[in-house]
């Protein structure tokens, strides 16, 4: 009986320690994980290339890293050879292979970038058979503010802005519209819109927020448009606008741009 009461007390004992254990550890943490964000290959003259871009994702599910590599498929016959790299995150321009990469005449994949923590466009460049140079991109870089326009009223603010990206080996446009109705208002958006004027001709692209019928907001809201801009001229405009309804009757259209 003394044998199995110490046993039982022993068990007891350890059962105790290991679940304290248990009960004080902290909770383990995933460590960050690389997630595929942007793949854009294409064909080019002797071959194919393919430009690659992967994120790195905390278990919080924050994004605190990129990195980027290149494949090129030579076509039989041909060679391929990778030269430079550059994020728009910083402009510099790094060589693929430290001290210069040979011509491959098969599929070839790079070593991945060294890690960014800001987010941008990346692009990888080489020649090919005949002296022909090729390209490609992936990714896409932060909305930047290049434009901005408020007005004030007795039912509240409204604003607009225009913010410009790079998104692969082009750039994108966007207008984005906000108001902010003051305590017991509204403000009715009507429309937002992003656009270019280049020698007199105006393109632009507009989000209808009237579609299928207007709503009166009297809450923070805010609504975007977005289009690939077209090659830039001189002179030229580039700009955002919207339009807006108000309690006091009052359609007031608000513009940003700039020129150059």
């Amino acid at each position: 009986m003394r044998k199995l009461r110490r046993a039982l007390v022993a068990v007891g004992a350890t059962a105790a320690v290991v679940g304290g254990a248990l009960a004080g550890a902290p909770a383990a943490q995933a460590a960050p994980t690389w997630q595929a964000h942007d793949k854009n290959c294409k064909t080019v003259t002797g071959g194919s290339v393919c430009a690659e871009v992967q994120k790195r994702v905390t278990d919080a599910g924050a994004v605190n890293g990129y990195r980027a590599r290149m494949t090129v498929t030579p076509t039989a016959g041909n060679w391929m050879k990778p030269t430079t790299y550059s994020w728009s995150s910083d402009g510099a321009l790094s060589q693929v292979c430290a001290g210069g990469c040979s011509q491959q005449t098969s599929a070839w994949t790079s070593a991945w970038s060294p890690v960014k923590t800001t987010a941008g466009t990346y692009v990888a460049r080489g020649e090919t058979t005949g002296g022909y140079l090729f390209d490609a991109a992936a990714s896409w870089s932060g909305w930047a503010r290049v434009a901005e326009k408020c007005a004030t009223d007795v039912a509240g603010k409204f604003c607009v802005y225009r913010h410009e990206r790079g998104y692969r080996d082009t750039m994108q446009e966007r207008g984005k519209l906000t108001v902010t109705p003051a305590a017991g208002k509204w403000i009715e958006p009507r429309w937002v819109r992003v656009g270019t004027v280049m020698n007199g001709t105006n393109t632009f692209k507009t989000s209808d927020l009237c579609d299928p019928s207007c709503t009166r907001r009297t809450g923070s809201w805010s609504a975007t448009v977005t289009r690939t801009m077209p090659g830039l001229a001189s002179p030229l405009e580039l700009y955002a606008s919207a339009r807006v309804a108000l309690p006091s009757g009052t359609v007031k259209t608000i513009k940003a741009s700039v020129t150059g």
